[in-house]
């Protein structure tokens, strides 16, 4: 018995035009309209391209329940959905126009950038769209949610200005994870990490004549950063006499550190409690005070030991630990409690500037050049090369640092155990859900809503010179507020706001 041969292609189409003109989706919302209700809202695939085999299987599962509660008589509401803002657009855009960065987007001109994003967006979602029913989904693709609308963004400068209502809205410096690549600040769900070779390096910092503290650090691109040193006050340290230098260091890490300095003969002379070095002044090896801000070279606790039990341990490393507050969230905090601003001169591309002879050097990437000024002031005592996972941009895939920037955030951990709280009283299904959810519950930080790229909602914030600052909820209020009319919620151009009394 010969079968007739299957092709895909033409079957596709006879069952999609049979589904058409029978109205068969349509029929079995009528069926079961009235009954009890199932709600389903999807979760939304991102329009940065066509249809992949995680999305499709994605949407298939998805159907699946839908079906399996329609047969169940359920009245099933569901809509379809997507993610069209943020960077996957942005790239995609400039890589057809040949955009390198953020200066080639405004040399190319910002509106007609953004009617290109909104381009792409809409034919990516009329194709992905296409692609879904075509794997038999009978989700409503009528009227998919566009966070590009004005009524959704609306919605989200709504959200914004009852936060600011209710006092958790506040303009603040932070040290985060950043993405010179993108020239922007990414959140710890934007990350990957991959296993990389990189380089420790013990420094010497010099206390007075011929008595040094080390320390260690994976970072050498912040030494020209480091405004302190943290030093833990319950751990035991000691003065150990090498040559005729005498190097302060963490007693339970001695062997290890003359190990890796190719030290042979060394004796330790005196043994004392992590609290006597606090408040001890150093000297900076790279000589790099003239290049800080004034209120900075006069911060009486500048180039000095601070204590910390929290981020200082004697699990490897010398047992104390560089501190740049601009360069690292644990440095940030201990720089913080001690009065200590997070400077730095790293801008968005991941350049010094304005720093002497490290301007035009990149963070990360010219760790050797950075190692080597150092080791040029006899001030390296010891390099080892070593594997760790390491945070790389989701949507660049280059290495990230930690940068201090402005951001906008909500205030939200004050409400941490609240939500705990809350979350305990919910049933996840699967139960790992719940775990996961807990987990970042109680890893919770107050969350930047900003960005530095142009394809997304534009913060609905004015803020005058002397820090007063307006919030708008709608198109129409800003129109009003402002007495100009706003053509594309994307691009406003309105840089004042003058309240009519």
């Amino acid at each position: 018995m010969k079968f007739p041969s299957y092709n895909h292609a033409e079957l596709e189409e006879q069952i999609l035009t049979f589904w058409r003109n029978k109205k068969i989706v349509e029929k079995l919302r009528e069926r079961d309209s009235g009954n009890q209700k199932f709600y389903f809202l999807q979760g939304p695939p991102y329009t940065s391209g066509k249809v992949h085999l995680g999305t499709a299987w994605n949407m298939a599962m998805k159907d699946l329940v839908l079906r399996y509660k329609r047969m169940h008589g359920l009245d099933v509401w569901d809509r379809m959905g997507y993610d069209m803002h943020g960077l996957p657009t942005e790239t995609k855009v400039m890589k057809k126009f040949e955009l390198k960065d953020k200066e080639d987007i405004l040399d190319f001109g910002l509106a007609k950038f953004m009617e290109e994003c909104e381009k792409f967006c809409k034919e990516m979602m009329a194709t992905m769209n296409d692609d879904f029913m075509k794997l038999g989904a009978t989700l409503d693709f009528t009227d998919p949610y566009q966070p590009i609308t004005q009524q959704f963004m609306e919605a989200e400068w709504w959200l914004i200005k009852k936060v600011y209502s209710k006092g958790r809205l506040y303009e603040g410096l932070r040290t985060m994870h950043w993405d010179a690549a993108t020239q922007s600040s990414v959140a710890k769900h934007e990350l990957e990490y991959k296993n990389i070779k990189d380089t420790s390096i013990f420094v010497k910092f010099k206390v007075d004549e011929k008595k040094y503290i080390i320390i260690w650090t994976t970072t050498p691109w912040t030494i020209p950063l480091n405004l302190a040193v943290m030093v833990n006050p319950e751990l035991d340290y000691v003065d150990v006499l090498v040559g005729e230098e005498t190097w302060i260091v963490a007693k339970s890490l001695v062997e290890s550190i003359m190990e890796k300095a190719k030290v042979d003969d060394f004796t330790v002379v005196k043994e004392f409690k992590g609290t006597e070095l606090e408040g001890i002044k150093y000297e900076h090896p790279l000589g790099i005070k003239e290049f800080l801000p004034q209120e900075l070279q006069d911060n009486p606790k500048l180039f000095s030991i601070l204590l910390t039990k929290e981020y200082c341990d004697d699990s490897a490393g010398t047992g104390l630990v560089h501190c740049a507050p601009g360069c690292g969230p644990e440095d940030y905090e201990v720089g913080h409690e001690n009065g200590i601003p997070p400077f730095n001169c790293v801008n968005e591309a991941g350049l010094f500037e304005n720093f002497g002879q490290f301007s035009g050097w990149k963070a990360k990437s010219d760790d050797v050049k950075f190692i080597q000024s150092i080791n040029d002031t006899d001030a390296l005592v010891a390099k080892e090369s070593y594997r760790h996972d390491y945070p790389h941009g989701e949507r660049s895939h280059e290495p990230v640092i930690f940068r201090t920037t402005k951001q906008w955030f909500f205030k939200v951990e004050d409400l941490k155990n609240e939500m705990i709280a809350a979350n305990n009283d919910i049933k996840w299904v699967p139960h790992a859900a719940y775990n996961a959810f807990n987990s970042w519950l109680e890893n919770l930080r107050d969350n930047s809503i900003t960005k530095q790229r142009y394809w997304g909602t534009p913060v609905p914030i004015w803020q005058a010179k002397d820090g007063s600052v307006i919030v708008v909820e709608s198109v129409a209020e800003l129109e009003e507020l402002s007495g100009q009319k706003v053509e594309n919620m994307h691009i406003p151009h309105i840089d004042t706001i003058i309240i009519k009394k």
